[in-house]
């Protein structure tokens, strides 16, 4: 259960040699919702007429995020479009989205939050909604939707975390994208 979204990041990722690097996370826009869907894939084998074998593996996911703004630079940014010196943004056919990871929290009960980290993704061209006003105030707030896979080096996607704002994982969730501490716990 979460009471609420917040601290919404995105970091652009360079992949060298099948190895994957992190830029230094930037603010990415306040964040309203986040939807994220995953996808898998799912293989069941039968012998001796029961099931014998079943295997369902990760394949994506895709992040849909509804913000109160982004700003132009931040979506130029986010999806390989350039800026010239007059701050304009120019939108090209040939412009190519950086690989990015994307990071919030979400707030829990007892002073805990939610951190996450989606490590791998891409983000797609948003629709755009303009409306005149009318006789009463209503906000139009864009979405950009994302689609997130796993990674070459380690087949990991996603890092996961709930804690309070004290805990060592918190303390740096939002300057760097975490990466795997070699001492791992099995749940």
């Amino acid at each position: 259960m979460t009471l609420g979204l917040q601290s919404l990041y995105y970091a652009k990722c360079t992949e060298i040699d099948g190895v994957e690097t992190y830029e230094t996370p930037k603010e990415l826009a306040e964040a309203i919702t986040a939807d994220l869907s995953v996808n898998t894939a799912e293989g069941d084998l039968y012998a001796n007429d029961v099931l014998s074998e079943s295997v369902k593996e990760f394949v994506k996911a895709a992040l849909k995020l509804g913000v109160k703004d982004v700003t132009p630079e931040v979506l130029a940014d986010l999806l390989g479009q350039e800026v010239d010196k007059n701050e304009v943004v120019w939108a090209g056919k040939n412009d190519e989205p950086p690989i990015v990871a994307v990071g919030f929290r979400a707030r829990k009960t007892k002073g805990r939050f939610r951190y996450v980290w989606l490590l791998k993704g891409k983000f797609k061209l948003p629709s755009e909604k303009y409306e005149t006003k009318g006789e009463s105030i209503k906000f139009n707030t864009p979405e950009i939707e994302g689609e997130f896979m796993a990674r070459k080096k380690d087949g990991l996607w996603k890092a996961d975390f709930t804690g309070t704002e004290s805990s060592a994982a918190a303390k740096t969730w939002f300057t760097a994208v975490p990466e795997k501490a070699e001492d791992m716990q099995e749940v």
